[in-house]
């Protein structure tokens, strides 16, 4: 089974601009990739680390299999991780 590594940056900025709501969205398709018959494993990792408190204008940023998105919102992140499951 591959993996799809989801990176949530969590420093305060990108928290007040919606990052935890992004993990949980993510977990939530954790929840139905059975559903929708995924043959990939999706793992959250919550880190202030990924922008070393830099994401000021960048903020929610979120790296998807070592692809980042700057102002993440929670339709951009499980669009591109559906994009990178479907592509295999």
């Amino acid at each position: 089974m591959k993996r799809l590594d989801v990176n949530v940056c969590v420093c305060t900025q990108c928290v007040m601009n919606g990052a935890l709501e992004i993990a949980e969205s993510v977990k939530s398709l954790q929840k139905l990739k059975n559903q929708l018959r995924f043959d990939t494993s999706v793992r959250v990792n919550a880190t202030e680390k990924l922008c070393d408190g830099t994401c000021k204008d960048a903020s929610p940023l979120v790296v998807v299999d070592g692809e980042p998105i700057e102002k993440a919102t929670s339709d951009a992140v499980m669009a591109k991780i559906i994009s990178k499951i479907a592509k295999g």
